[in-house]
């Protein structure tokens, strides 16, 4: 919600008419308050909390305090300082994953890579075996053989998993 502000003028005579703007501008700063505390509200039941509060700039540790000299004086150099004590404020408000997450993902990355390797290591051998029998003298009628038995395999697969996922689903 954006917020826009007002300015009411005020003039020596209408003092009146002053006060009671300033307290329908208060009041109507607490209802917005109130209205975006609500707002807040439903939006953290929606979400997943990190089970404690992400630190404001305030609350981290300022780093560099004494360090102002040649800093402030060279822009560039005031710029990457800038950067890299972004980046170091960022990384204090990381929620890093426990030891037992990052070892059963490590796993998983481990076990999807080795399987897709062996995959493609036995594609490769028998696409490479097949290959040379296609190219060899006299060997027509077996690379035909083979290529209907690979068809049939695959199309069997598909249809086979697609009832499947078919009955899963319903």
């Amino acid at each position: 919600m954006a917020r826009i502000r007002t300015r009411t003028e005020v003039r020596p005579d209408d003092k009146s008419n002053h006060k009671a703007a300033v307290v329908a501008e208060r009041r109507r700063k607490q209802d917005e308050v109130i209205e975006e505390v609500d707002d807040m509200d439903e939006l953290d039941d929606a979400y997943e909390t990190k089970g404690r509060p992400t630190p404001s700039s305030n609350e981290l540790k300022p780093r560099g305090v004494g360090s102002t000299g040649l800093i402030n004086r060279i822009p560039v150099v005031r710029r990457v300082v800038a950067y890299f004590r972004g980046v170091a404020s960022e990384m204090q408000k990381v929620s890093w994953p426990t030891r037992e997450e990052t070892r059963y993902l490590t796993t998983i990355v481990l076990g999807v890579t080795v399987f897709f390797a062996v995959s493609l290591g036995l594609m490769d051998a028998f696409l490479g075996w097949w290959f040379r029998k296609a190219f060899h003298a006299n060997s027509e009628d077996m690379f035909l053989l083979v290529a209907l038995a690979v068809a049939v395999a695959v199309s069997g697969g598909y249809f086979l998993l697609r009832n499947y996922l078919r009955e899963g689903i319903e």
